[in-house]
């Protein structure tokens, strides 16, 4: 039998008082009126299981009950349990009555279903056969006995593992002068049976039209998605945990991100999931590109991090987020506007007859018309799906200024605000949050970008507003802005505004004291590109130039280290050379001296030591350091000493890449360090170290100065607490012998570079002030020389005593590097053989110089020297020079004239 929205009827006839009606007309108008009422059940309230129909069986697997319920057909019929009542009432009126006033109904028996009357094509094979099915028999009232053909359920095998199927059995009954109600004929009687079938899996699964038999049931194959479902991942970031070992350099900092994001199996995973949501409801062309942008964005080199690595973190972390939001829709997609009408026409899928799983399979679900949930389920996806899409066509970084953004720490990211790494156009806008969207009011998001926002202050101006909803500031764009910039920025909005968070600003090798501190104190640091309010933001930079951000919640409180002290970094020459420790140390394998003992430890004199007047000692103590320990581990070992010898005192420190001395201490306290090199003579020079100035037997030593303030006293427990957080232990660069062979290519290299093309013009290892006049200077068209006469006559013009001033270091010892030698470097970079090169790159691991030579300019007078008439010539040349007053007793120096 056809179904009856195949075709509808369009019309019918009204009717004229007095009119004669023919059958044509009554059935034109009642037809009408059907296939109204079947297309606004189908197309404006939906198909399949609206509630009930729930199947189950006993322990013995003797009897199938199945609940009452709601289920509408494809062809719009509505389908109830029902059972025939009321004979007599049925006789009087001359219908037949059903009742469906009853919770379940119970089947004990089946028979083999072989003659449907309506014949139903989607029961049938392709030879127009019935499929192997059987009816399930309602339990009669009174125990009868069983019908020809009839069996009971507890003899059939594997009654659990068949699937119930709901059929009205639609057809027209041939018309006969009389039946059970009287004998005038009425036409043809249209029948409406309900009848419960069984059938096995492979038997539905035809009906459906699944696992490789031809599709019938579109409508069900579409929304069968709970196997795929069952299978997509719970998907998270990694998060990046930063700690005092993972962000000495900047390289390190942005391995952690790239760690993230470089993981080849989650990214898979990502796509597959990704490809399986969007597939099973052809998204196959956004799909492709999603998938190649995700792979073009998120694959990072190694070798090569971009320094936007954090944003592309941020990036996957949108991503991600996304996608859970489509995973949350994926089994609610249940929403047609046109339901096939030829997909389950006479029939309903109820489910096996005993299932484990929560979700039935072979079960029909109810497909709601749109207007049910105003289409909000397959617009919030398609949505979500657009703006994959968007944010991983949009990513960019452009921005060149810090800006502060409010949003929220909580909630779906389209609740939030749009990031700025992100080209914030038409569509990103009104694919971001889809609540907004559908208010027409898409471009009220707060966001970095503006140009494309409603022009309102409110939403282009947020800062100046109240926000209570919002908890979240997004700090974003600076790393182009220099850190003065940042940091006059972020403590002008924080007033300006009001803003609850606080913020630091951190070099990872300047203050990477206080890094360890932080880190050692505070363990749930997580880049956000922004700070929760009440919370503080680290913004950590190397040099210049800014890497990234992590942040916490809450202020950091004063035992955290930085909030309760600020603590200085002076940097200092060593009473000894390095020249003089290694030979010192080397001592120890050379041929033992006749004349003489030779040392075996590096002795220091410790002949004062006082920090805001409070004595660390009251008698001279001696350090003694086994110079099998200085071979290794050369000034580092001696500083661990010190620290050692004296836990509640002064932090050392020597770092490496300077060569220079490192001294900790509160930002406020004054100290005297006095220390003498007794290790072969009694009688040599007395170093005393201040916070302002480093003497030699008195004299000044050092130009540059360090201005501190004064605190009450000398406090024991916070030294004693920057020794337990500071100490330089298991540094990087404490290892003496690993750079016993770069020594030794050092000074091959040094000697080659006597007979390279470019430096051979110029004297490598000078010892007269003449060899300068024809080596470049860094300044155009001016030789060493000019420079160097320059500054001399700049410090005799304000104190014409001094007339003993020299060049020292590497101008004379052979290392230095002049501006021809930078230029051709960068030109020549790539290159493994050239001399140069070579020399450039070692210099660089040896002494982290990248650039020309500084002068170490001596002054020495036999009077007082005023440091501060000088101030203005040492800053004028700080960039090109060092100054020191008095010469070390060892070393090569050449007079200036």
């Amino acid at each position: 039998m056809a179904t009856k929205l195949s075709t509808i009827t369009g019309h019918y006839h009204s009717y004229a008082a007095d009119q004669v009606l023919t059958h044509f007309q009554l059935n034109e108008t009642i037809d009408y009126f059907d296939d109204q009422n079947r297309v606004n059940r189908v197309f404006l309230t939906g198909t399949g299981i609206v509630c009930g129909f729930e199947v189950s069986t006993d322990a013995g697997f003797t009897t199938v009950t199945i609940t009452q319920g709601t289920g509408i057909t494809t062809d719009g019929d509505l389908i109830k349990l029902n059972k025939e009542t009321d004979t007599a009432t049925s006789i009087l009126i001359k219908q037949k009555l059903f009742t469906i006033d009853f919770p379940k109904m119970e089947y004990k028996s089946y028979r083999l279903f072989d003659n449907d009357k309506g014949k139903y094509l989607p029961f049938t094979d392709a030879n127009k056969v019935i499929l192997p099915m059987w009816e399930l028999l309602p339990a009669k009232e009174n125990p009868a006995p069983l019908e020809n053909g009839e069996l009971l359920l507890s003899s059939l095998a594997n009654l659990k593992d068949y699937v119930v199927i709901l059929y009205l059995e639609n057809y027209t009954k041939d018309a006969s002068l009389c039946d059970e109600i009287d004998c005038s004929n009425k036409g043809h009687e249209e029948i409406f049976n309900v009848r419960a079938l069984l059938v096995t899996q492979a038997t539905a699964n035809v009906i459906i039209g699944k696992n490789g038999s031809p599709e019938k049931d579109s409508l069900f194959n579409k929304y069968d998605v709970f196997q795929k479902y069952s299978t997509l991942d719970e998907l998270g970031v990694r998060k990046v945990i930063p700690t005092f070992n993972n962000t000495s350099t900047a390289n390190q900092i942005r391995q952690l991100f790239t760690a993230a994001i470089n993981d080849n199996a989650f990214r898979a995973d990502l796509n597959a999931n990704l490809t399986t949501i969007l597939s099973a409801f052809g998204y196959a062309i956004p799909l492709t590109g999603i998938l190649n942008r995700i792979n073009a964005l998120l694959t990072i080199d190694p070798g090569n991090i971009p320094p936007d690595i954090h944003y592309r973190y941020d990036l996957l972390k949108d991503v991600v987020a996304t996608y859970k939001e489509l995973k949350d829709l994926f089994l609610q997609l249940k929403s047609e506007c046109n339901p096939p009408i030829n997909s389950f026409p006479k029939h309903l899928l109820l489910g096996l007859v005993a299932e484990n799983s929560r979700f039935k399979n072979y079960r029909h679900q109810f497909y709601k018309a749109p207007i049910l949930d105003q289409n909000k389920t397959f617009s919030n996806f398609d949505s979500l799906v657009r703006r994959l899409k968007s944010i991983l066509d949009n990513y960019q970084i452009t921005a060149n200024s810090i800006k502060i953004t409010p949003s929220k720490a909580m909630g779906k990211l389209g609740a939030k605000s749009v990031p700025y790494y992100y080209n914030v156009d038409d569509n990103l806008l009104h694919a971001w949050d889809f609540e907004k969207s559908s208010l027409y009011i898409h471009q009220t998001n707060f966001s970095y970008h503006t140009t494309n926002l409603v022009n309102n202050d409110y939403i282009k101006a947020p800062l100046g507003y109240c926000t209570d909803d919002y908890d979240f500031y997004r700090i974003e764009g600076y790393l182009n802005d220099s850190v003065d910039d940042v940091k006059a920025f972020l403590n002008a909005k924080r007033i300006e505004y009001g803003l609850d968070f606080d913020f630091y600003i951190l070099d990872i090798t300047e203050n990477a004291a206080d890094l360890k501190i932080l880190f050692n104190t505070n363990y749930s640091f997580e880049h956000k590109a922004g700070v929760k309010k009440g919370g503080t933001l680290l913004l950590l930079k190397s040099g210049t130039t800014f890497i990234t951000d992590f942040a916490i919640e809450g202020k950091i409180s004063p035992d955290s280290g930085l909030g309760c002290c600020t603590i200085i970094g002076c940097m200092y020459p060593w009473i000894s050379s390095l020249k003089y420790i290694n030979n010192l140390s080397r001592s120890l394998k050379g041929t033992p001296s006749k004349i003489k003992a030779m040392p075996t430890h590096y002795v220091l004199n410790i002949r004062r030591y006082s920090i805001n007047g409070v004595n660390l000692i009251n008698a001279p103590v001696i350090v003694r350091i086994p110079l099998k320990e200085v071979f290794l581990r050369r000034l580092h070992v001696v500083m661990e000493t010190l620290n050692t010898q004296f836990p509640t005192g002064l932090l050392f420190d020597f770092i490496e890449e300077e060569k220079k001395l490192k001294i900790l201490k509160l930002d406020k306290d004054k100290f005297e360090f006095e220390v003498q090199d007794i290790t072969q003579k009694l009688t040599s020079p007395v170093y005393k170290f201040t916070e302002t100035e480093i003497t030699r037997n008195g004299r000044i030593y050092r130009a540059s100065g360090i201005t501190c303030s004064i605190i009450n006293a000398h406090n024991q427990n916070v030294y004693r607490k920057i020794h337990n957080n500071y100490d330089p232990i298991n540094k990087d660069d404490d290892n003496f012998g690993r750079f016993d062979e770069d020594w030794r290519k050092w000074e091959i290299l040094r000697k080659r570079l006597m007979r390279h093309d470019i430096t051979s013009r110029y004297r490598r290892f000078i010892d007269n002030f003449e060899q300068f006049e024809n080596i470049p200077s860094a300044t155009p068209d001016k030789s060493v020389a000019q420079e160097l006469r320059e500054i001399a006559k700049a410090i005799r013009a304000v104190n014409g005593r001094i007339t003993d001033i020299s060049i020292g270091g590497d101008w004379t010892n052979g290392n230095w590097v002049n501006s021809t030698m930078c230029n051709y470097f960068k030109t020549i970079s790539w290159s493994t053989n050239d001399d140069v090169v070579l020399f450039m790159n070692l210099r660089k691991k040896l002494h982290n110089e990248d650039r020309v030579s500084k002068y170490m300019i001596h002054i020495t007078s036999p009077l007082l020297i005023n440091a501060s008439q000088l101030a203005n010539v040492i800053n004028l040349y700080a960039y090109k020079a060092e100054f020191y007053f008095q010469k070390p007793t060892e070393g090569i120096f050449i007079k200036i004239p």
